[in-house]
């Protein structure tokens, strides 16, 4: 009967480690949670620590901030942010991206496309993956890109335990994910409506200095008929040819 005391034993074993790795994920938490509330001009309105106590974020919807919550051997980084910084959030399953928002306006783009000039694609593709099981997944976790070209990917793991797809535990861990892939994107979404309002402004300044009727004043009005999308970049350059003749 020995091998039933060594199963036993296994068994005992493994519950009691994983106790172990429960507490200390919970005192991860505890402690990113306490650090957060040592904030100074910044109320979290909602927040939510990562599955595995390595990273989480918070949100202050009345001064427009994002808090980057970040824990690495022991040390806590905060990095507060405007809701502008944020370029971009993605949801993962298993590596495989089920669902991206990121800033469309021309502001926004210029400032993504920026940082993937600097490597960004390179950190993205240490997620890139293909599921195992239609019928179960083992990782998911949000993916969000700042502004910022030191550390841009903040990831915030929400399961990290195979569980069956659409059993109890994914639908919760993936009904996180997707609140606050919904909470960035309408972030994100405001960002937007502000830099085109922004532009719209610039454009209107910048025409009611010229010359009513002037060429360049028609090659303004071209510009913006061309953003908008009233005109194919052939009309657009035919009729700029015709102003310049």
């Amino acid at each position: 009967m020995d091998w039933v005391i060594l199963i036993f034993l296994a068994v005992v074993a493994g519950v009691v480690i994983g106790i172990i790795q429960v507490i200390h994920t919970s005192n991860k938490k505890k402690g990113m949670e306490e650090k957060l509330a040592s904030l100074d001009d910044f109320t979290p309105s909602q927040k939510i620590m990562g599955n595995d106590g390595n990273s989480g974020i918070a949100v202050d919807e009345g001064r427009k901030k994002v808090c980057l919550i970040k824990q690495n051997m022991g040390t806590i980084g905060l990095d507060v942010l405007t809701y502008r910084d944020i370029l971009s959030s993605e949801v993962f399953e298993d590596g495989v991206t089920i669902t991206k928002t990121a800033r469309g306006s021309q502001i926004g783009g210029a400032l993504i496309g920026g940082l993937a000039l600097g490597g960004v694609g390179a950190i993205i593709g240490g997620l890139s993956g293909k599921r195992t099981s239609s019928d179960k997944v083992t990782r998911i976790d949000l993916r969000i890109t700042v502004n910022r070209t030191s550390n841009p990917i903040h990831d915030i793991n929400f399961m990290n335990v195979e569980h069956k797809k659409n059993g109890i535990i994914y639908n919760a861990a993936i009904g996180q994910a997707r609140h606050w892939h919904g909470l960035l994107a309408v972030l994100i979404k405001r960002a937007d409506s502000e830099d085109i309002a922004k532009e719209g402004e610039l454009v209107e300044v910048k025409t009611n200095l010229l010359p009513k009727g002037s060429v360049a004043d028609e090659l303004v009005k071209l510009s913006e008929l061309q953003k908008q999308g009233l005109l194919t970049d052939e009309e657009f350059k035919a009729q700029k040819a015709k102003l310049l003749a």
